[in-house]
């Protein structure tokens, strides 16, 4: 097993900058998920990791061993790493078995060697074929097996399953992961998809403006947003304005326990609130009473809820996304709900909201 750890790192093309002094530390064997929008340097990051790239500064230290610093750069073929494009790149004119032994030394391009690496990803028997005799899946799987024939340190992703359709996607990437866990290898994952990193990674970072904003576990990142860019960027969220009393929030869904990681504790004032459209109850029709003060999840401390009409109604099948526009205030952004499905919500229905607590509250600057 082998840990990387990234210091410091900076890379610009011309007059632009992408890297911008990124830190990072992956765990011997781990999986991290580098997560971020398009053109935010995900990619880069990759390449220098790879050493496609050098960096203009910083160190990149595989397995206790610089690869790229101040007068070092270990060449791509002598870092043992694993590359995985996102459209696969096989060579077409080439067998799969050929493919996937393209960067072996000639006398390690034996059939057992391959067939070994087919079985382990599930293409066993497949390896006269060529590329284009198989489906995408498959041809994402012959790519992760040449990326393993070298018997990698590290593998690098690089938004491997963003071709494939979403049923494949899933069952790709479950394969992807439970491989590299029993090789023991060290993964790290590129994708900008929030669902796709907070599912199969072990870690996920957060790259914003250059840099590693946040790294941690997925239900931390998700429940514990370092700040309100972050809660917006991981999953959908409803930022409110809410003003700090202690260790509650006063809001337009009422008074709601704060997470002690939050602003619990910070002076009373002004703050932004993230209340996740799983954390809020719907109702049909107006308030029947007060807010229970008293329910084991720490719900909320007061307050009736809130009226508003129904804007859109998604069904997804295993859940419902609803945005609900509030009553008293229309130029406010609607609230996203979700909630188990169930019977439509036609637009133009009166609602009631009530959210359950502890929340995370932000002071305002």
């Amino acid at each position: 097993m082998t840990r990387l750890v990234v210091t410091g790192l900076h890379k610009a093309f011309g007059d632009h900058p992408v890297l911008t002094g990124l830190d990072l530390e992956v765990p011997a064997g781990s999986l991290t998920a580098i997560l971020g929008p398009s053109g935010s340097g995900k990619t880069t990051l990759l390449r220098v990791l790879a050493g496609f790239e050098r960096a203009d500064a910083g160190t990149v230290i595989i397995g206790g061993a610089v690869v790229d610093g101040q007068a070092v750069h270990l060449p791509p073929e002598r870092r043992r790493i694993g590359y995985v494009p996102q459209e696969g790149s096989l060579f077409p004119h080439l067998t799969v078995a050929a493919n996937i032994g393209f960067g072996l030394p000639a006398r390690l391009r034996k059939a057992p060697a391959t067939a070994e690496l087919l079985d382990a990803v599930g293409l066993s028997g497949l390896g006269k074929r060529y590329p284009h005799q198989l489906s995408g899946g498959q041809q994402q799987r012959v790519a992760l097996a040449r990326a393993l024939a070298i018997r990698p340190q590290i593998v690098l992703l690089d938004e491997p399953f963003a071709s494939l359709d979403a049923h494949l996607r899933a069952a790709v990437r479950a394969d992807v992961q439970a491989l590299l866990a029993g090789a023991g290898i060290t993964g790290i994952l590129v994708t900008h998809d929030q669902d796709e990193a907070l599912s199969i990674a072990d870690r996920v970072a957060v790259l914003r403006d250059g840099q590693i904003a946040q790294c941690d576990a997925p239900q931390a990142l998700y429940d514990r947003p370092a700040d309100a860019d972050i809660a917006r960027f991981i999953g959908d969220a409803n930022l409110v304005e809410g003003v700090l009393d202690t260790d509650t929030v006063d809001t337009v869904l009422g008074r709601l326990r704060i997470e002690p990681a939050g602003a619990a504790g910070s002076a009373p004032g002004p703050a932004v609130v993230l209340i996740r459209p799983e954390q809020i109850e719907l109702h049909a029709g107006v308030p029947a009473g007060p807010a229970d003060g008293g329910r084991p999840d720490g719900g909320a401390v007061s307050g009736t809820g809130l009226c508003g009409r129904v804007v859109s109604y998604g069904y997804h099948g295993h859940d419902a996304v609803i945005h609900v526009q509030p009553e008293d205030d229309p130029a406010a952004p609607a609230i996203i709900v979700r909630t188990l499905g169930g019977c439509q919500l036609p637009p133009g229905s009166a609602v009631t909201l009530r959210a359950r607590g502890p929340v995370l509250a932000w002071p305002h600057a």
